[in-house]
């Protein structure tokens, strides 16, 4: 058995043009991407539907660098990070349940940076443009919105600092973003991601119950997102 499938589950041949990396995965979205079993590796798990691979990575910017790192080694060319994050402040557009797609995304990994406030830093990674556009014109009508991201490594310290993301006019955090497009431009693979707002810090917090009409909003959000991705990945394959 190669190192590959030992940690992915599968061999480096049986990977698609195509992946679809998960922090988080739900049978929810398992069903709703058509793939019928995940092989488990030791530290990743992967499974074929016909137009792409899925893999869970497990949530960290470290999990979704490496596999990035060692999807160089296949052929795939193509990667998008679907998975959910916060919203800064509610606006016009932004809300739960909204789609977004970070083009930019600050890199602030770092938890002990971060304890000592010393982490709100200039560097920054970014999707691959070509293959954002192509997704946003390939679904005009989907009202996903590019944003800034800044990944955070801290969901008690990140209310802390929502004054510096409005000063940096940074919209959504999550936890893995700017590992997994840096390591991307490291590997010249092609990479974007797709997000649904799950929570707005300080406003209606991760920890705090949504209640039926948001629940229902964002579990048809993340349908709809499915559902994009899905038709963007058959478009691709053929192309």
């Amino acid at each position: 058995m190669s190192q590959f499938e030992a940690l992915f589950g599968i061999r480096k041949s049986q990977v698609k043009k195509s992946c679809i990396l998960l922090p988080l995965l739900h049978k929810l979205i398992l069903r709703e991407f058509k793939v019928r079993k995940i092989s488990r590796g030791k530290l990743f798990g992967s499974g074929n539907a016909n137009d792409f691979t899925l893999i869970h990575t497990g949530l960290g910017p470290s999990l979704v660098g490496d596999a990035v790192l060692y999807l160089k080694e296949t052929p795939c060319q193509n990667i998008v990070l679907f998975g959910s994050c916060g919203l800064v402040t509610e606006k016009e557009g932004l809300s739960i349940g909204s789609l977004v797609s970070p083009f930019k995304c600050y890199a602030n990994e770092s938890f002990s940076e971060m304890l000592l406030e010393s982490n709100i830093r200039p560097k920054a990674f970014y999707a691959h443009g070509a293959l954002l556009e192509k997704f946003l014109n390939a679904h005009p009508n989907a009202h996903i919105r590019k944003v800034t991201c800044s990944t955070v490594s801290s969901l008690k310290l990140e209310e802390d600092f929502v004054g510096s993301f409005l000063e940096k006019e940074i919209e959504v955090v999550d936890m893995e973003c700017s590992a997994f497009f840096s390591a991307a431009n490291f590997t010249g693979l092609n990479a974007m991601a797709l997000f649904y707002i799950t929570d707005i810090i300080k406003e209606k917090p991760f920890y705090r119950d949504l209640g039926p009409i948001l629940k229902l909003k964002l579990f048809s959000s993340i349908k709809n997102a499915v559902n994009l991705l899905c038709e963007f990945m058959k478009m691709n394959s053929s192309a």
